[in-house]
């Protein structure tokens, strides 16, 4: 920063100058604000996605509802994700941030999931501090989540039979305690836009999110009220 504005970006091959900066780092936004002294109370939450085997059926169109999500490949093949459960890997963000969550927990406790793992570990020992150390979050798979939405597909389509997964992964979902993104030009420093929070809907609004940063850059404004969606409901404002 110089005299309260960004001017540049620092990188493992040197700095890059710049007047304006897109903070939409998803799950790694809250730790590449905090030196700046900007609360972003995210917390991860692992969204798991497998994919089956060729199966005998034919389906046209992506289907997401309470108990799981799913769509097939032109292949023939079934990408099927979990979403009946919030699957969150206890962290220290955890216990910094868990108060403010405590109202959606509430709300959704059925379906919660915690894990004291590997990541746990690694996020005591300030591993997820280190960008270098995790370039990618790539967490295992959730397998009783995903064996749970293989049963709910059959459920839905009991003439495939049996469903086998040839592959799975997972990665880590940015969720707010509000469900709400943070999308705003920050006062200070000025020149540093956000656009992270999306909670899991990126797919659905990512397009909206990005034409609103670009009017905001542009433009000086977004043309309707932000105000929902600013960082300062954190910090005070």
């Amino acid at each position: 920063m110089w005299n309260d504005a960004v001017c540049g970006v620092e990188t493992e091959q040197g700095r890059l100058a710049c007047e304006t900066i897109v903070l939409a780092a998803g799950a790694w936004t809250g730790r590449l604000l905090k030196p700046l002294g900007i609360k972003h109370p995210c917390l991860w939450v692992r969204g798991s996605v497998g994919r089956t085997g060729v199966l005998p059926i034919e389906l046209r169109k992506l289907v997401v509802w309470g108990k799981c999500a799913y769509r097939q490949r032109p292949d023939g093949r079934v990408t099927i994700a979990v979403a009946e459960d919030g699957f969150h890997d206890l962290m220290l963000d955890s216990l910094v941030h868990g108060l403010k969550f405590l109202p959606l927990a509430k709300r959704n406790w059925r379906n919660l999931r915690f894990c004291l793992g590997k990541p746990t570990m690694r996020s005591l020992m300030g591993e997820f501090n280190d960008f270098t150390t995790h370039r990618t979050l790539d967490p295992q798979p959730d397998w009783k989540g995903l064996a749970k939405a293989a049963g709910r597909f059959v459920e839905e389509y009991p003439g495939v039979g049996s469903v086998q997964y040839e592959r799975a992964w997972a990665g880590y979902i940015d969720y707010m305690p509000d469900e709400l993104p943070v999308i705003e030009a920050v006062g200070e420093p000025s020149g540093l836009f956000i656009a992270a929070g999306l909670s899991g809907h990126g797919f659905g609004i990512g397009p909206i999110v990005g034409k609103t940063i670009c009017d905001l850059i542009v433009k000086g404004r977004a043309g309707y009220d932000l105000a929902p969606f600013s960082s300062r409901r954190f910090n005070g404002g």
